[in-house]
């Protein structure tokens, strides 16, 4: 993408390289609503696993560590795919990249739906794969046909996410307790098979360059520039942020999920759970993207972090389901803030200037850094909660969390030293 970029942008590049005109045969706003639409689905795809992880457990007699491990092993191959996805995306087009996550979407859904525990994982893994390839070539893809709008068509697409992740308990859940838990997956790839097949359609291929330009214009991905980026206030909080909100939404669905099965929850109840939560998600995540420029600043992101890092007391401190449930809702609001600014603040420009990286790569540091959270405290939170119960499982989530908040509290302030936290403009 960021080859194509400086291409079109440079006059002597074009007259040299000789580019067809390029442009998506769809309208933007279609192709905006599709991209969207796709986002929809894979948060649908995402969270419809979450209230049959009971039955998971029961059927394949996995321990809480075992279930801990399913739920987050498309965290693991995101971090793994999330980096190397956005250098591709940077070097070879974003459109391609993001084509190719929405069928492995497709194919993922499929290996789910399959009754067999081999299947499920492998099915988890290519999930995983598809997730951290279009979080990352996705956005930078919207980024591409985000044309003066400083990361305002970035949002909107968290925001139908949200929207999947309402849904995705629901289908989950419901479906799976009247038809067996295969159906969900099953009209999730159906879904997914017409988007894909419209977008594919009504998109144009972005112009092929040769071997040399691509080396040429690649983004710098070396480990001063990865160093370079997270000097960046704005990326150094997207970064902050998302592993915060990573931390607390695994660590939720295991702990929870598993705190309300044990309270005799029936699996559409824990489904309908979780789309409470998302509604709250989805009406502020719409609430932020509003807000517009006064909602994309490191102050803004930094109460979020902190209210998320406090938002499992209510869970850790028991009470039973309500107490679960509430803390569910709770995480839900500056979850859906994070969410919503941070891949904002990272595309923008620093007073040193424009990001010397792509934009691909710089979203698949963010990705990455948010599945390596998804990974690492879910497994460590189900270890605890084996042998600690589940008040140190959310311990370990809250303590480094509040660190985290703490230390982006810190960075938004000025270089004078004034606080701009309390100091927000309506």
């Amino acid at each position: 993408m960021l080859t194509t970029l400086l291409i079109e942008r440079v006059p002597r590049l074009q007259r040299h390289y000789d580019l067809p005109p390029r442009g998506p045969r769809l309208a933007p706003r279609p192709l905006l609503v599709m991209l969207y639409a796709l986002f929809l689905v894979t948060g649908i795809a995402q969270a419809a696993i979450v209230p049959l992880l009971p039955r998971l457990a029961t059927v394949y007699g996995l321990s809480p560590s075992d279930t801990a491990l399913l739920l987050a092993l498309p965290g693991l191959a995101t971090l793994t795919v999330s980096v190397p996805a956005g250098i591709a995306a940077d070097r070879f087009g974003a459109r391609r990249a993001t084509l190719a996550a929405a069928a492995l979407v497709v194919v993922s859904s499929v290996l789910q739906a399959v009754p067999l525990l081999a299947v499920l994982v492998v099915g988890r893994i290519v999930f995983g794969v598809a997730f951290g390839i279009l979080w990352t070539t996705g956005m930078a893809w919207l980024s591409e046909i985000d044309s003066g709008t400083k990361g305002g068509r970035l949002g909107p697409s968290v925001t139908c996410s949200s929207v999947g992740v309402m849904a995705g308990p629901a289908v989950g859940g419901i479906i799976a307790q009247r038809f067996g838990m295969g159906v969900p997956f099953l009209l999730i790839a159906a879904v997914g098979l017409i988007v894909v097949a419209v977008l594919t359609l009504g998109s144009h291929s972005e112009p092929a360059l040769r071997p040399d330009d691509a080396v040429a214009l690649a983004p710098h991905t070396s480990v001063r520039a990865l160093v370079s980026l997270m000097r960046r206030p704005g990326v150094a909080a997207g970064a902050g942020g998302l592993v915060v909100s990573g931390a607390v939404s695994g660590v939720s669905q295991l702990l929870i999920t598993l705190g309300l099965h044990h309270y005799g929850l029936s699996t559409g109840k824990i489904g309908l759970a979780f789309t409470s939560a998302a509604v709250c998600y989805i009406a502020v995540s719409a609430w932020t993207v509003k807000l517009g420029e006064r909602a994309r600043t490191l102050r803004f992101n930094a109460i979020a972090t902190l209210a998320l890092s406090v938002a499992l007391l209510p869970a850790l401190a028991g009470g039973g389901p309500p107490a679960l449930v509430f803390a569910l809702l709770l995480t839900a609001v500056p979850r859906a803030v994070i969410g919503t600014v941070a891949y904002s603040l990272a595309a923008q420009e620093s007073e040193d200037g424009p990001l010397e990286s792509g934009e691909g790569f710089v979203f698949g540091m963010l990705n990455g850094a948010w599945a390596g959270a998804m990974v690492v405290m879910p497994l460590l939170a189900g270890a605890l909660d084996q042998h600690g119960g589940e008040q140190a499982g959310f311990l370990a989530v809250i303590v480094p969390s509040c660190a985290i908040a703490l230390w982006l509290i810190g960075r938004s302030r000025p270089a004078g030293g004034r606080r701009l936290l309390f100091r927000t403009r309506w």
